[in-house]
């Protein structure tokens, strides 16, 4: 199994993935054919997704914002969609993405595979993975896999099963804080940032660069 991570302000997201982990979910090593899919990210960071790519398959309509916090992505926006065949061997899914931080105007760019077996998957209308897509602060991507509420809590429990430092893109950098039209949710994101970035920040093991 993968390390279990519950998402919580406290959590770290500096989280190595033992390379011994295993298929989760009741259907074990079947090979999804649909997936239910989130996209997540810090309160303290929103994202905007310039794109976002699933085993070479276009999803959503760029630009958007992530559409969760990483702090209970059970309560986002989830979409069950068909999922493209693997574009690598002994791959479950190859994930790229383009993004700008919100408060920031950073770009980043980042392709992560998420070998076969680490995915949990379920029984809807056929085998389907469920898949987070988590944009974290200074490029940092991950994805997480849903393992349910803690019965005893009731909080958000995931592993994450993959996880990279993006490539800074200082020539995509955007400030989206003048194309308020680009998306109808800007307005109340950029006057909540005063709020939200004195809040405390979930670490990740990127370092980012000033651009």
């Amino acid at each position: 199994m993968g390390v279990l991570l519950r998402i919580s302000q406290s959590a770290c997201a500096a989280l190595l993935i033992a390379p011994a982990a295993l298929a989760m979910g009741m259907l074990g090593n079947a090979v999804p054919t649909g997936m239910v899919l989130t996209d997540a990210s810090h309160i303290t960071n929103p994202i905007i997704v310039q794109s976002l790519e699933i085993n070479g398959r276009a999803y959503g309509a760029p630009p958007y914002l992530a559409s969760t916090d990483w702090e209970n992505p059970r309560g986002g926006n989830r979409t069950l969609t068909d999922l493209a065949a693997p574009t690598q061997d002994g791959a479950a899914l190859v994930v790229r993405a383009d993004w700008v931080e919100a408060y920031t105007d950073r770009a980043y760019s980042a392709e992560i595979v998420v070998p076969d077996g680490r995915l949990r998957v379920e029984d809807r209308t056929g085998p389907t993975a469920l898949v987070t897509v988590v944009f974290g602060w200074n490029g940092h991507l991950a994805i997480s896999t849903d393992t349910g509420p803690d019965a005893a809590s009731g909080e958000y429990n995931g592993t994450i099963v993959a996880e990279t430092c993006a490539a800074r893109r200082a020539d995509a950098d955007v400030d989206f804080s003048t194309r308020l039209d680009a998306h109808v949710d800007l307005e109340w994101v950029y006057s909540q940032e005063s709020k939200r970035q004195s809040m405390p920040r979930i670490d990740t093991p990127c370092a980012g660069e000033a651009g």
